[in-house]
């Protein structure tokens, strides 16, 4: 017997039990919604940007910066594209080990804290990474409560929500300044 006393089987040890990681994947929360925001846009903000664009095109045009006039209307006709085609649905998940957008899964070690804000009276659930890309993730919450979203990710993320930095507010300013939309600038 050796001094060692053995334990039968039938005898309960009390004490610390080792936890072993889980690499099962758990759903938490499963929502879908559109795959990006769109705010739809007026006939009149689209003749808006397209005098803006051509008067630019102009100055330009005496510059002799014709790639950069072809590249000013190839961004407007994808940002005109992109607003007027709807987006698809697609599945969001938040699980035990990460965020999943569609089939990209995005780790909780990649991402660094969240926070809400609303656009056009939705609700929008921002991430941000660690990565150089994306650097933020938006996520759209469709018919999804924010309270449940967010007492699920403060078990995994901190809520913070980030001051504007100067491009931000310059750009809130010059929304607000002079609306190309003149019927968003009549509701605010």
């Amino acid at each position: 017997m050796n001094g060692k006393k053995e334990s039968s089987p039938n005898s309960t040890q009390l004490g610390p039990q080792e936890v072993i990681p889980s690499y099962r994947i758990k759903n938490l929360l499963v929502w879908r919604a559109n795959g990006r925001v769109v705010k739809k846009r007026s006939k009149e903000y689209w003749s808006t940007v397209l005098a803006i664009a051509f008067l630019i095109s102009v100055i330009l045009f005496f510059a002799q910066e014709y790639f950069l006039i072809a590249t000013i209307f190839a961004l407007i006709f994808l940002y005109y594209v992109l607003s007027t085609q709807a987006p698809e649905e697609i599945q969001y998940r938040i699980t035990n080990q990460g965020i999943y957008w569609g089939e990209q899964k995005y780790p909780w070690q990649s991402l660094r804290y969240f926070w809400f804000d609303k656009e056009d009276k939705k609700t929008i659930l921002y991430l941000d990474t660690q990565q150089g890309f994306p650097k933020r993730l938006i996520l759209p919450l469709g018919s999804q409560k924010e309270k449940k979203v967010r007492d699920i990710l403060e078990d995994f993320l901190p809520y913070h929500k980030p001051k504007p930095n100067f491009i931000e507010k310059t750009t809130d300013w010059l929304v607000k300044t002079f609306p190309l939309d003149i019927s968003s600038s009549k509701k605010k």
